[in-house]
């Protein structure tokens, strides 16, 4: 009777290659939740860095467009240290058929490139839009 009660006690815990196996899927299991939380961390960062660029880029093409005579051509400025900006004016010669403007009226496509630092790398924002203007007070 003795060998019996030796063999109910020494099954009421877990072996040690039981606990070895538990711990490997659990470590498995940290490994892969850490990576992604590591992931989502990168692309959050990327995306505040793009939103603000693109903010940044609206705010250059809001500033030109408030303006009453747009600059013909190109104009440069900076960004604070962070970047710069590069903005060309240039008049539609031939504008849609749909529009059916009249000869009073000129429309003009202004681009703004947007250069910012991300670290080593360098990142272009390209924004676009039309202002319609009559002729002699673009």
């Amino acid at each position: 009777m003795m060998s019996f009660r030796y063999y109910r006690r020494s099954r009421r815990g877990f072996t040690l290659l039981e606990v070895l196996v538990a711990l490997t899927i659990l470590s498995l299991g940290v490994v892969t939740l850490l990576q992604i939380f590591s992931l989502g961390l990168r692309l959050g960062a990327r995306s505040a860095v793009r939103t603000e660029s693109a903010a940044e880029g609206a705010r250059v093409m809001d500033e030109l467009l408030a303006r009453k005579k747009l600059p013909e051509g190109g104009e440069t400025g900076t960004l604070g240290g962070t970047g710069r900006w590069q903005a060309q004016v240039q008049t539609v010669n031939e504008p849609s058929s749909s529009l059916s403007l009249s000869k009073n009226w000129e429309l003009k496509e202004v681009a703004v490139e947007l250069y910012t630092l991300n670290g080593r790398r360098e990142r272009l924002v390209d924004l676009k839009t039309f202002r319609l203007g009559k002729k002699g007070n673009p």
